[in-house]
């Protein structure tokens, strides 16, 4: 992990909150105050009632602060145009991919000013039928039924050789980072970030023996659609959504370039799931 200074930071922040706009505010000034230049996403710009800059033009960014929860940071690891470092200020339920609370920023932030180390996580790139890529996961990638109540019938294929068929609502191809959230709830296992793997986990399957697999994220993943007549959504960290139907397939691979998290003192992964997961 390399260490880093600041000169410029951009601040994504959720909109739709009056109290995370307020908190922003208080950011800002905070920031202003220890000579630090800041910019801010548009929307959240526009009901401060200052001049906001689009998350994909922030490209002269040392760094990125979200205001939200873990939501808030999948959607600016979609929006921003390059790898910028980014760290979360929890203000949503769970917030495990967020570092700092709220309460506590202001300490933080000054250590991070000062120098700051980058977590790399491992993204999965998204094809479909080996022609139109998605933006790559930072926590999963769901197929599920475009029909509730009737299920897929899929076809799982790992480096050419298939490993299963099975129906089901659907299947999660999940990044370790990915694993304490929806993955987690199908009933897939906890993967340590630093382990170089990828999870497939099926929803509500039709057969005993469709499991949770850990495969190396160096295997390429094959998903085909083989029920006739049914149509399925793919849905890339719950923000971006495509449609695919019977004989589509979906392959998965290690993404070119990894998601950016700063490294926040005193935060390690076991701590958080003791925290927020038990």
């Amino acid at each position: 992990m390399s260490k880093l200074t600041v000169n410029k930071i951009g601040i994504i922040a959720r909109y739709d909150s009056q109290e995370i706009i307020q908190e922003t505010k208080k950011l800002i000034k905070f920031l202003e105050n220890e000579n630090i230049e800041t910019t801010i996403n548009k929307e959240t710009a526009e009901k401060i009632g200052v001049k906001g800059t689009p998350i994909k033009q922030m490209t002269d960014c040392d760094l990125v602060i979200t205001v939200g929860g873990d939501g808030t940071i999948l959607r600016t690891f979609h929006e921003l145009p390059q790898q910028i470092p980014v760290v979360g200020i929890n203000k949503g339920e769970v917030g495990f991919l967020t570092d700092i609370e709220m309460d506590n920023y202001k300490k933080e932030l000054k250590k991070i000013i000062k120098e700051f180390k980058v977590d790399k996580r491992t993204r999965l790139e998204v094809n479909i039928n080996q022609g139109e890529k998605l933006p790559p996961a930072t926590n999963e990638v769901v197929i599920l039924t475009s029909e509730p109540a009737k299920m897929l019938k899929l076809r799982v294929l790992v480096d050419g050789k298939e490993v299963e068929k099975f129906g089901a609502d659907g299947i999660i191809i999940a990044t370790p980072t990915g694993s304490t959230a929806y993955s987690m709830s199908a009933g897939g296992p906890i993967v340590d970030p630093k382990v170089e793997a990828f999870l497939l986990v099926p929803i509500a399957p039709y057969k005993l023996s469709a499991r949770s697999i850990v495969i190396p994220s160096k295997s390429n993943i094959e998903i085909e659609l083989i029920r006739k007549g049914k149509h399925a959504k793919v849905i890339v960290d719950g923000q971006k959504t495509k449609k695919v139907e019977e004989g589509d397939i979906i392959t998965f691979k290690e993404a070119e370039n990894p998601a950016l998290f700063v490294k926040v003192e005193g935060q390690d992964f076991y701590s958080k799931i003791k925290e927020k997961l038990m």
